[in-house]
């Protein structure tokens, strides 16, 4: 069997971060809205904050620095959506990221591209530094979300990527 190539694993883990975080949606939003909203002290007060800052992230890096957009508006801290409006929120994200990486040919991963202006960077990112980035960004929030979901007493949608 042929090593995958970087881009295949690229686009693997990507098309995985996507089916697993539709499982903790809803892992989130089973919760009594108070859990959901409970502020626990984390990198974002709630579960439903650390979940909406990784959309948040999603749409910083592919709408903002990949696509060369505005700046998005951010969801609020404290945001009350329900899980029809999350729901729609996230498979919003996940067609448009995964219309990128679907698109992303080997060479593109050596391009780079400017960082926002407000963050007073000189230096850009390349395509397969923001890509790597994105998937550690999720996975470390997802850590912090299994955690989080433990304290409320609640098991966590905890999965291989090989599973």
């Amino acid at each position: 069997m042929p090593m995958p190539s970087e881009l295949d694993l690229i686009r693997s883990l990507y098309e995985y971060n996507s089916r697993i975080r539709s499982l903790y949606l809803k892992a989130i939003w089973k919760l009594p809205p108070r859990e959901r909203y409970r502020d626990r002290g984390a990198s974002f007060p709630s579960l439903a904050d650390i979940y909406l800052h990784v959309l948040d992230a999603y749409r910083l890096w592919f709408d903002e620095v990949y696509a060369r957009g505005p700046q998005p508006d951010w969801y609020p801290l404290g945001v009350k959506l329900t899980l029809a409006e999350a729901s729609r929120e996230t498979h919003a994200i996940d067609r448009r990221v995964l219309r990128v990486i679907k698109s992303i040919r080997p060479k593109d991963l050596n391009k780079n591209f400017a960082l926002p202006k407000r963050w007073k960077s000189p230096r850009p990112i390349q395509l397969r530094i923001l890509l790597v980035h994105m998937i550690e960004e999720e996975l470390q929030h997802r850590g912090e979300m299994n955690a989080l979901l433990w304290q409320a007493g609640r098991n966590p949608p905890v999965t291989g990527y090989d599973d």
